[in-house]
C-alpha cells in the first residue's frame, strides 16, 4: 500500500524539523518509506505521519533513525525539542494564544479539553482518531491534561458554556460521564471559573462548532472557530466584534451559573442512582424536587 507523502516545513516548528531530517536522510539513500519502516522497525503509516510533522516522536525511533542513517546521535539530539510539541502543528498557533490569554470565553458542544477528566478524553480522542495507534492517543491525553494547570492561574480568567448535550451523552459510560460531571462542578468552584449550560429549551442558536474570544495582556481581542477536523484564527477587530456579538447571546440564551450548577447536579444524580425522581441538591446540600428544577430553568430562560 503505497502513503501520500506531505511535506514538512522545517521552519513550523520543531517537530515538522525533525520530519524534515528524516525525510532528507531517507532521499539521500532513495529509500522509500517501505524500505526505512524496515530497517527502522517501524511502520510505513507511522513514518509518513512523522516526516510531516502531524505525528508525536514514537519511543524508541530516535534510537533506530541514528542507526540506519548512521548520525551518531542527531536524531536523539532532536527528540527533547520535538518532544516540547505534544499537540499537532495546526493547534500550535491557537494554544500559544490562550496560554497568553488573560481572559478565556469559550462555547463548546462538547465538554472542552481544559474540563476533560483522563478517561473522558481518551475516549473522546479514540473515537476522534479511530486508526490512531495506543501511544499516539496517551500521548494526546497526557498533553491534554498538562494543559489543565493553566486553570489555576489566577492571571486569566474562564467563562465556558457547554450545551446541555455534552452533558447528557455518555461517553465512555455512566461511571466516565459522572465522574466527568464532577469534574466539571470542581472546576466551577475555581474564584476564576464561570460554567453555564446552554439548554436544549434554548432552541436553535448561532453556534454548532466550538467559539473561542481571547483577551491579551495589552488588550488585543483574537476569536478562534473549530470544527472536529479545522480551525481558524481571526484577528481582524470586525471578525472579532462579530463573534463577540454571537457570544454574548449564546451567554444570554444560557442558564445562569447557578441554574447550569443545578443541572449538572441533577444529571450526576441521574447516572449515579437509579432513582429518577430522587430530589436533586444544589451546592449547600439543599434538597430540590424536580418541579423545583424545572422552574428554575423556565426562569434562567425567561429572566428579564
Amino acid at each position: 500500500m503505497a502513503f501520500q507523502k506531505r511535506r514538512p516545513d522545517p521552519t513550523l516548528s520543531a517537530r515538522h524539523f525533525y520530519g524534515s531530517e528524516v525525510l532528507r536522510h531517507r532521499e539521500e539513500r532513495g529509500w522509500s518509506l517501505a524500505r526505512l519502516a524496515v530497517e527502522a522497525l517501524s511502520s510505513a503509516a507511522t513514518l509518513s505521519r512523522v516526516e510531516s510533522g502531524d505525528h508525536r516522536v514514537p519511543e524508541g525511533l530516535s534510537e533506530q533513525l541514528d542507526r540506519v542513517f548512521e548520525t551518531g546521535g542527531h536524531f536523539m539530539r532532536l527528540l527533547p525539542l520535538a518532544r516540547r510539541e505534544d499537540h499537532p502543528a495546526k493547534y500550535q498557533e491557537i494554544l500559544s494564544l490562550i496560554d497568553q490569554a488573560t481572559m478565556v470565553e469559550c462555547y463548546s458542544p462538547s465538554v472542552d479539553g481544559l474540563l476533560q477528566t483522563e478517561d473522558y478524553a481518551r475516549h473522546v480522542l479514540r473515537a476522534g482518531m479511530p486508526y490512531a495507534v495506543d501511544d499516539e492517543i496517551q500521548n494526546r491525553v497526557r498533553a491534554r491534561l498538562g494543559r489543565q494547570l493553566r486553570l489555576q492561574a489566577a492571571d486569566c480568567r474562564y467563562w465556558f458554556i457547554l450545551d446541555e448535550s455534552a452533558l447528557r451523552r455518555a461517553v465512555g459510560g455512566r461511571e466516565v460521564m459522572a465522574r466527568q460531571l464532577q469534574a466539571i462542578l470542581d472546576v466551577a468552584q475555581l474564584t476564576n471559573v464561570v460554567v453555564q449550560v446552554l439548554p436544549f429549551e434554548a432552541g436553535a442558536h448561532s453556534e454548532y462548532s466550538s467559539l473561542f474570544l481571547l483577551t491579551m495582556d495589552d488588550g488585543q481581542r483574537v476569536a478562534y472557530e473549530e470544527s472536529s477536523r479545522a480551525g481558524v484564527v481571526f484577528d481582524k477587530s470586525r471578525d472579532v466584534v462579530d463573534r463577540q456579538a454571537l457570544y454574548d447571546l449564546l451567554r444570554a440564551q444560557a442558564l445562569s451559573p447557578q441554574a447550569s450548577e443545578l443541572l449538572i447536579r441533577s444529571i450526576l444524580e441521574g447516572l449515579t442512582s437509579d432513582a429518577p425522581r430522587r430530589p436533586s441538591v444544589i451546592c449547600d446540600g439543599t434538597p430540590l424536587a424536580q418541579e423545583q428544577l424545572q422552574q428554575w430553568r423556565w426562569r434562567s430562560l425567561h429572566r428579564g
